[in-house]
């Protein structure tokens, strides 16, 4: 089980350095994963991310708009949870704001996304994925929206 944790934080460290995008450095901390006297985890002490919502649907905007949106969250494991990276499956949307240090057990917080729906026609599904010091290590969130083009565009 850690080994398969370790794997998918390489995998979206390698995913995460193939676009331009502001870097941070992050802590050991991030891979520290409590675990018993036997050497496996410990469930009651890892942290845990616990969104009030994982799914906003934003229903129909008009093609070129920008839509924003805040997941709150909370944790509500046992130890201090670390967000090491928030990002966009694609360059339309983009993480505007996430809590930067530790967030206590009990603490919650914020992650701002902003959709902008220029050239898109049609159902988007747009994931927005979380990647913190959980297990699993990435949260995937989603904005769904429906892009309209105006009657003057056609």
């Amino acid at each position: 089980m850690r080994a398969k944790f370790l794997i998918t934080l390489i995998v979206l460290a390698l995913f995460s350095s193939c676009e331009e995008t502001e870097k941070r450095e992050v802590g050991t901390e991030v891979i520290d994963i409590p675990t018993g006297g036997d050497g496996r985890i410990d469930d009651t002490d890892i942290p845990k991310i616990n969104f009030k919502e994982t799914i906003y649907t934003a229903g129909k905007i008009t093609q070129g708009e920008v839509i924003s949106h805040t997941f709150e969250f909370t944790n509500t494991g046992g130890s201090p949870l670390l967000i090491a990276n928030v990002k966009g499956t694609c360059g339309c949307t983009v993480p505007r704001s996430y809590p930067q240090g530790k967030l206590m057990p009990g603490e919650g917080g914020q992650i701002e996304v902003e959709f902008d729906s220029d050239g898109k026609t049609g159902v988007q599904n747009i994931s927005i994925i979380v990647s913190a010091n959980t297990i699993p290590a990435a949260t995937q969130l989603l904005i769904k929206t429906e892009v309209v083009v105006p009657d003057n565009m056609k």
